[in-house]
């Protein structure tokens, strides 16, 4: 779990403090990519690194992954540029789809009833990094150096590689494969390597085209456009070939694909819960930031509220799922719930603050119930063989749902605050005696958050400047309850596909997929022989 962790840190140190990162090394205008690369790499790391995993054994597949967020950690801990950044990171967030891969290690190593304790345990161990990683960042950045990100990431991505390498002995490859008998080299030639190349070229355009969207490029250009289209098609094309073609060692295996209820229906339910989940994850400090306060370690603080939550609400399911029962019908209403709580954040205010962040908290308790039972559910469904896969798809589905959701959510924002906030401001200042020609003025330097633009603008007063910054909390209250109504429809599809999963109940047994020691004696250089 201490490799899950460093995939933790590897993101929430660095994602609050990408401007900061930016203006140190000279304020690029795609700074951005600091964060997009990572979410990127990761989306594509964590499904291939699933099923070489599940190919080749996980054991030093491992201890690679971590090793390489050691090397990721030292080229951005230690670059002149932000280019060099981005190139770090996106290492790292290759590197986590391995990290991450530690949910399907330690599921595999326990008997079936215990795999949702499992499971919400590892969630819970994400509380520090997830929940406090931006205070932490924001402590780093006045008491020490945004560079201390990365090496906290590489001091704990370094302690996992040496735990790994002492204790981890899980079974080898010539053990997985002591009964088709193939050897590596085999294993190597029926890889299936037109649908990697198809898997990963399709979600790098659909995910470019996406972040492209609205910043880079307007959405209706054809650089947005294009990608976007080719990406999606590609995914589909995809997975017909993965469904269709008679692949001897399909990138996603067809027992997979074939398992309607319990795989399919789950995957498009965490890619759409993915899409509302991502309305709290990515927008809730945003808001805090508009609407509640400026103060850097507060925005932090209250920040971390839906991420702590989310942990909490993994460990507590986890704990009882297995005895309660009826994972389905759980499941159906947590997603229901967590409907309504998201929902809810519609009618807040900028007076609203206490209610804000008890319904943020309610719906992060959902959130994390939902990701425990999804998880569970493939882990439990899917055979021994295919554990690594299923679970990397789970996180595939889940970044691209977000990144989609994300993208929506931030165009919906911006049009909304930029169609209202003219208005609003003009009416909070112009019966107090400030003159209209200078109305863009005063709405630049506001959203600047710079008191030097603002005492330039003429006709500029005390009253001016309060009536004026209440105005921008309500355009940005207008903005936030659009994309909560929006939600609703996201949380509606997730509400039903839920619904049409399958419980779990008759797999909560003893059966226990692989012991951790069955590795430990084992002699690598003695392959199966083909026959």
């Amino acid at each position: 779990m201490i490799g899950y962790n460093g995939a933790g840190f590897s993101l929430s140190l660095v994602g609050p403090i990408i401007g900061t990162i930016n203006k140190d090394l000279g304020s690029k205008p795609y700074y951005a990519w600091i964060a997009i690369a990572w979410n990127i790499a990761n989306a594509i790391s964590v499904t291939v690194s699933g099923r070489l995993m599940d190919i080749f054994g996980r054991r030093y597949l491992m201890i690679f992954g971590n090793l390489l967020g050691v090397v990721a950690c030292i080229v951005a801990g230690t670059a002149d540029s932000v280019g060099v950044v981005i190139c770090g990171v996106t290492i790292l967030g290759y590197a986590t789809g391995f990290q991450l891969q530690a949910t399907a290690a330690i599921a595999e190593l326990v008997p079936n009833k215990y795999r949702p304790a499992v499971t919400g345990l590892v969630a819970f161990s994400l509380l520090i990094p997830a929940a406090f990683g931006a205070p932490i960042a924001y402590h780093l950045i006045g008491h020490a150096t945004w560079r201390w990100s990365f090496w906290i990431t590489l001091i704990v991505d370094a302690v996992a590689c040496v735990l790994l390498t002492l204790v981890y002995f899980p079974p080898t490859f010539g053990q997985k494969h002591s009964l088709d008998h193939k050897t590596k080299w085999r294993q190597v030639a029926e890889f299936d390597f037109f649908g990697l190349f198809l898997f990963i070229g399709s979600l790098i355009s659909l995910l470019l085209g996406i972040n492209w969207g609205g910043s880079t490029h307007p959405w209706k250009s054809a650089h947005v456009i294009v990608p976007i289209v080719v990406g999606g098609f590609g995914l589909i094309a995809f997975g017909f070939y993965e469904a269709l073609m008679p692949l001897k060692a399909a990138l996603i295996p067809k027992a997979l694909l074939a398992d309607a209820r319990g795989f399919d229906v789950v995957i498009v339910t965490i890619f759409v819960a993915g899409m509302l989940l991502y309305s709290l994850q990515v927008l809730w400090p945003t808001q805090i930031q508009t609407m509640y306060t400026t103060d850097t370690m507060r925005i932090g603080w209250i920040s971390c509220t839906f991420s702590a939550a989310t942990n909490v609400g993994a460990l507590v399911l986890g704990a009882f799922l297995a005895k309660i029962g009826h994972a389905r019908l759980i499941y159906v209403v947590v997603v229901a719930l967590e409907t309504a709580f998201v929902a809810g954040m519609a009618g807040m205010t900028p007076h609203s603050l206490p209610g804000a962040v008890t319904l943020v908290c309610l719906a992060g308790l959902c959130v994390g119930c939902v990701n425990l039972i999804s998880v569970t559910m493939i882990i439990l469904r899917c055979r021994d063989e295919y554990i690594g896969v299923a679970v990397g798809l789970a996180g595939t589905a889940r970044t691209v749902g977000g990144a989609i959701a994300t993208a929506i959510y931030s165009t919906v924002l911006s049009n909304k605050v930029d169609e209202v906030l003219p208005k609003k401001v003009a009416e909070a200042v112009v019966p107090l005696g400030f003159k209209l020609p200078d109305l863009s003025a005063l709405i630049t330097a506001l959203l600047s958050g710079s008191p030097a633009a603002l005492m330039k603008v003429p006709g500029i007063t005390p009253r001016v400047i309060s009536s004026a910054a209440s105005a921008v909390k309500e355009s940005y209250g207008e903005g936030f309850k659009l994309i909560y109504l929006i939600s609703i429809a996201f949380g509606s599809v997730a509400l039903i596909s839920a619904v049409g999963t399958k419980d779990i109940d008759d797999t909560l047994t003893d059966h226990l997929a692989v012991e951790l020691n069955q590795g430990r004696h084992a002699e690598e250089s003695k392959e199966p022989k083909e026959v």
